[in-house]
């Protein structure tokens, strides 16, 4: 191909969404990362890699590539309308290094699409000068309709602990710190949920005292966030609008929950699951994680359900970007 070359890299942190009652609007960043590292103008056709994966072995098809749609419909809402002529979006090659689990409830679907879209930015910026790039506010509200909820999205990009909603055409979001009193444990199974087969689990309809019981935990996560105190946490994560449903008698994890529940300050879901997060004093931090270590082990072989238990600090930073011209 004629013309510059470029490298792209973005590295996209893992994301918990809902965190108990924040239903599609609470998400927080966590150090735990996919990294996607793109070249423009070597090829002419899009191509992907996985690492650490033969050529052509993938965990997912064509038709999932959330990368590639992503940054399909990034040039169909901010390119192909600024020109006359019919745009094909500039090709590129991509290696993914993929740490979160696929359909595991840490926004793997949510970092693709952030990459997609910024590398679509880029090579707007980069291949396209003369058309005009987005606001940053048309850039998050478009990016989070692609999921069709903010919750993933938004934190990812940003970082941090994000309340963020859809008003007016256009997204509201509001950020803060997560209190460094408490340490997150993440029990991560080698098992597989997708958001939409678990959105059938909720009902229709909520009775009027549900929806005020959640909101009223909502409130009190707020409250937390101000003062650090462990036991407004506890009484934050309180849920009736997903977890019951989803987090039934059926869920394969919930015994082992239960117990860290009885260990812990209390524990969320990890967007619509499988992943469930464990929420910890941090001085009792080092005590309780052998106890966790330990009944997730004796879970994982008595079920025959593999299961890890990780503790991951949260990430305020959100997506990291780095970009040079290449020979």
């Amino acid at each position: 191909m004629n013309g510059p070359k470029y490298k792209f890299q973005i590295k996209v942190p893992g994301t918990s969404a809902n965190l108990g009652p924040g239903f599609d609007l609470l998400g927080m960043a966590f150090q735990i990362y996919n990294e996607f590292t793109f070249e423009f103008g070597k090829t002419n056709q899009f191509q992907r890699k996985i690492k650490g994966r033969e050529e052509g072995e993938s965990p997912f098809t064509d038709d999932e590539d959330l990368v590639l749609q992503s940054y399909r419909e990034y040039f169909s809402q901010f390119v192909s309308g600024q020109v006359q002529a019919h745009v094909e979006p500039t090709p590129y090659s991509v290696v993914m290094d993929l740490d979160l689990p696929l359909k595991g409830g840490l926004g793997s679907s949510a970092s693709a699409v952030v990459a997609g879209f910024c590398a679509a930015r880029f090579a707007q910026e980069k291949y396209f000068p003369d058309t005009k790039l987005p606001s940053e506010s048309e850039f998050l509200y478009r990016l989070a309709l692609l999921e069709g909820h903010p919750d993933n999205t938004t934190p990812a990009y940003l970082g941090g602990f994000v309340f963020s909603y859809f008003a007016e055409e256009r997204l509201y979001y509001f950020k803060r710190k997560f209190p460094k009193n408490i340490h997150c444990f993440f029990l991560i199974p080698e098992l597989e949920i997708a958001t939409n087969h678990s959105r059938k689990c909720l009902p229709d309809t909520y009775s009027t005292a549900d929806v005020i019981f959640n909101m009223s935990r909502m409130a009190t996560w707020w409250e937390f966030l101000d003062s650090g105190k462990p036991g407004l946490l506890e009484r934050a994560l309180e849920d009736r609008i997903h977890t019951p449903y989803r987090m039934n008698e059926e869920f394969p994890l919930l015994p082992l929950v239960r117990e860290i529940k009885d260990l812990s300050i209390g524990v969320s879901l990890s967007g619509s699951g499988p992943t469930v997060v464990a929420y910890v004093r941090r001085k009792d931090s080092k005590r309780l994680e052998r106890k966790l270590l330990e009944l997730t082990n004796s879970f994982s072989k008595e079920k025959g359900i593999k299961c890890k238990l990780i503790r991951l600090g949260t990430d305020t930073v959100g997506a990291r970007i780095s970009s040079r011209k290449i020979s």
